[in-house]
C-alpha cells in the first residue's frame, strides 16, 4: 500500500489545477456529488465520487470518470485526481471497497440509464489498471453503508466536530497564611482550572468578595471561608451594530490599560457609501471590553470618533472619499498604527482602493497622544513594492492587511486577486516592503468559493495560528484557519510552510439560541484577564438593519491543537461552578 500511496500524492501535485496568478475563476470550479466512503488497502480510506460543474451541472467528466482523494484520519484529504474508467455512458453514485483476497478495488456505478455497472481497478492512481467493465453492481457497497473507523479516528472526528462542553473544575488550594501575616489581594486564588469533554483544559478569572477577605484577622488563628465568583463575560448580541472587519486592541496607552475598537462602517450592507449616510473610519476607546459596545455608546460610557470622513486627505494630498476598509490595529517598531484601505473618485471606486497605514503621533517625551483625536494620527501612506510599485499589478486594489512577527522577522499579509498574500517588511519604513509578494491561501474549496482574505495571525505555544475568511461578503461567508510553525525561524513567505484546513473553523449557525450567518473576517485579541478572544462579524438584522455586525467571544483550545469559536455561555462553564469559594486558615 506505501507505493501506491506515494503514487497517488505525487500524482495528486501533478494533476492539480491550482488558481492563475489572477486568482480563482469560474471556469475552474468543480464540485463533487454523491461521495462514497471505503477502506484504503492497509487502513486508510479513500473517497470516490463523481465530479460535476459548479452547481452541480456535467462538466464532461461524468461521464467517464470518478474522482479519488485518500485521507488517513478523515480530517485531511489529499485529491488524487481522475480515474477513467473507460466508459463513455456516465458513471453515478460510483462505490468502492478492497478486495483483500483479490488485491484489487472493486467499484460499481450506475450508468445514465440508471443501470448497474462495475469494474476492478488495481491502482486507483493509473487508468490502465482498470479491468473490464461489467453489467450489475457489487453486493455491499450501497450509499449510506456503514463503515468501522478505529477508535483514535472517530475520537478525532468526534474532537473536531462534536460539541466540547465544561465538565467540571479543579479543587481550589487552600490558603494559608501565618498569624499575623498578610493577606493581600493577590493571596487567594486567581483562576479556576476547568477541564472539558475532550480532555481539554481552560481556565476563568475569579472575583472574590474582598470585604469578607478584607474582614478576616489574622492575629487570631482559626480557619475562614472566602466567597468568589468566576468572571464570564457574556458580551451583548450583536456587539455592535453595523460595525464589519472589527478589531479590538488591548493598548498600554502610557501606563494606563484601555481597549480600542475600531471597524469597517457597514451602514444598510454598503461598506463603499454607506448608503448616503457620513463614511468614515469609527474608532472607540474605553477602559473594559464591555464599553466599548453599543450599550455603551447609548449609554454614555464610550464615544465614538471617525478618524478619517469622506474628503480626508491622504500623504499625498488625494482625497479619500470612502470604503475605509479593514482597519487593524497593530503596535508597529512601538507606534500605534492603523492598516486599512481607503478609496477614491467621486463616486467612490472601491477598486481604487490601496493598502494604507496611519500611525499615531508622539510627544517630545516619546508618549502617544490620544488615540481619539483625528490630528493625533499621521496622513494615510499607501503600502507599496521594494521598488515603490503598486502591490496589486494587475486589479489595483489590495486591502485586509495585517501585521505579523515572528522569530525577528517582519511581514504584512493582505488580500488581492483573491487571494492572501504575504510579504517580508521593515518596522523602521512600515510603507515599503523588503521582499515580494507570495501567494499562501487561494480558495479552493467550496466553502471558501472565489476568495480568500481577512488574515489575521495570532502566535501560541509554537505555532501561529492565521485566520482567514471565504466565499462571497454575505450570507455564506466562512471563517478558514492555517498554521505554520512559530519561533523557529521558519521562511512565512514560503507557501509549503503553511498547512490549511481543509474544512471551515467556523461558519453560520447558531450562538447562544440566537442564529448568525456569514460568520468572517475576525481578528484575536484578549480581554482584561488576558483571555483569548475572537472578536468578528455576522450578518444579523438587528433593529431592522441589513449590515454586517460586531461580535466577540472568547476562544477555548481543544487537544487537537485547534481554536473552537463557538463555545456557548454554558459550554464553556457549568452555571453550578460559577460560585466558588475557597478556605484561608491563619496558623
Amino acid at each position: 500500500m506505501g507505493a501506491a500511496l506515494r503514487r497517488l500524492r505525487h500524482l495528486l501535485r501533478a494533476r492539480r489545477r491550482d488558481p492563475g496568478p489572477a486568482g480563482t475563476t469560474e471556469e475552474i470550479l468543480r464540485s463533487l456529488v454523491d461521495p462514497h466512503l471505503f477502506h484504503l488497502e492497509g487502513g486508510e480510506f479513500g473517497v470516490v465520487a463523481t465530479r460535476v460543474a459548479r452547481g452541480g451541472g456535467p462538466d464532461g467528466t461524468e461521464q467517464s470518470s470518478v474522482l479519488i482523494a485518500t485521507s488517513p484520519d478523515l480530517l485531511t484529504y489529499t485529491e488524487i485526481g481522475l480515474l477513467d474508467l473507460g466508459v463513455t455512458d456516465g458513471v453515478h453514485r460510483p462505490a468502492a471497497a478492497f478486495d483483500a483476497q483479490a488485491g484489487v478495488y472493486r467499484l460499481s456505478w450506475s450508468d445514465d440509464a440508471g443501470c448497474a455497472r462495475r469494474a476492478t481497478v488495481a491502482d486507483l492512481a493509473d487508468a490502465a489498471t482498470v479491468g473490464a467493465v461489467e453489467d450489475g453492481g457489487v453486493d455491499g457497497l450501497e450509499h449510506g453503508a456503514p463503515l468501522a473507523v478505529p477508535e483514535e479516528v472517530a475520537r478525532g472526528l468526534e474532537v473536531r466536530f462534536g460539541r466540547i462542553v465544561n465538565t467540571d473544575a479543579r479543587p481550589l488550594p487552600e490558603v494559608h497564611v501565618p498569624r499575623g501575616g498578610m493577606l493581600g489581594v493577590d493571596s487567594l486564588p486567581g483562576r479556576l482550572e476547568l477541564d472539558y469533554s475532550d480532555g481539554s483544559t481552560g481556565s476563568l478569572a475569579i472575583e472574590w468578595d474582598l470585604a469578607a477577605q478584607a474582614a478576616i484577622d489574622t492575629a487570631v488563628p482559626g480557619e475562614h471561608r472566602v466567597q468568589g465568583r468566576v468572571r464570564q463575560a457574556v458580551y451583548p448580541t450583536p456587539f455592535a451594530d453595523e460595525r464589519a472587519d472589527p478589531s479590538v486592541y488591548r493598548f498600554d496607552f502610557n501606563g494606563e490599560q484601555k481597549f480600542l475598537m475600531i471597524a469597517t462602517k457597514d451602514l444598510h450592507l454598503d461598506p463603499v457609501n454607506n448608503s448616503g449616510e457620513p463614511v468614515g473610519m469609527p474608532l472607540r476607546m474605553a477602559d473594559r471590553i464591555e464599553d466599548l459596545s453599543d450599550e455603551a455608546l447609548e449609554a454614555g460610557r464610550v464615544t465614538e470618533v471617525d478618524l478619517l470622513v469622506h474628503g480626508s486627505p491622504d500623504a499625498d494630498g488625494n482625497s479619500m472619499t470612502g470604503c475605509f476598509w479593514a482597519p487593524e490595529i497593530h503596535l508597529i517598531d512601538g507606534t500605534l498604527s492603523i492598516l486599512f484601505m481607503p478609496s477614491y473618485g467621486t463616486p467612490t471606486d472601491m477598486w481604487s482602493g490601496r493598502a494604507s497605514i496611519v500611525q499615531l503621533r508622539k510627544d517630545a517625551a516619546g508618549r502617544h497622544l490620544d488615540p481619539t483625536v483625528p490630528a493625533h494620527w499621521t496622513p494615510a501612506r499607501h503600502v507599496v513594492r521594494a521598488d515603490g510599485a503598486a502591490l496589486n499589478p494587475i486589479q489595483g486594489i489590495s486591502l485586509d492587511m495585517t501585521y505579523v512577527e515572528d522569530s525577528g522577522q517582519h511581514y504584512y499579509a493582505w488580500q488581492m486577486l483573491g487571494s492572501v498574500f504575504i510579504a517580508r517588511m521593515d518596522p523602521a519604513d512600515p510603507t515599503r516592503l523588503t521582499s515580494d509578494p507570495v501567494r499562501i491561501i487561494a480558495p479552493e474549496y467550496a466553502w471558501d468559493n472565489l476568495i480568500a482574505e481577512g488574515p489575521n495571525v495570532l502566535a501560541r505555544d509554537g505555532r501561529l495560528y492565521l485566520l482567514y475568511s471565504g466565499s462571497t461578503v454575505g450570507d455564506t461567508y466562512t471563517t478558514g484557519l492555517a498554521t505554520a510553525p512559530a519561533g523557529e525561524g521558519a521562511d512565512l513567505t514560503d507557501p509549503a510552510t503553511w498547512t490549511r484546513l481543509g474544512h471551515p473553523i467556523q461558519k453560520s449557525g447558531p450562538f447562544n439560541g440566537e442564529m448568525q450567518l456569514g460568520t468572517g473576517h475576525g481578528m484575536w485579541s484578549e480581554d482584561e484577564d488576558g483571555n483569548l478572544l475572537y472578536v468578528f462579524h455576522a450578518r444579523t438584522d438587528r433593529k431592522g438593519l441589513t449590515g454586517r455586525d460586531m461580535f466577540v467571544r472568547r476562544v477555548h483550545f481543544a487537544t487537537d491543537g485547534m481554536p473552537v469559536l463557538d463555545m456557548e455561555t454554558e459550554e464553556e462553564l457549568l452555571p453550578e461552578l460559577r460560585d466558588v469559594s475557597v478556605t484561608v486558615r491563619v496558623r
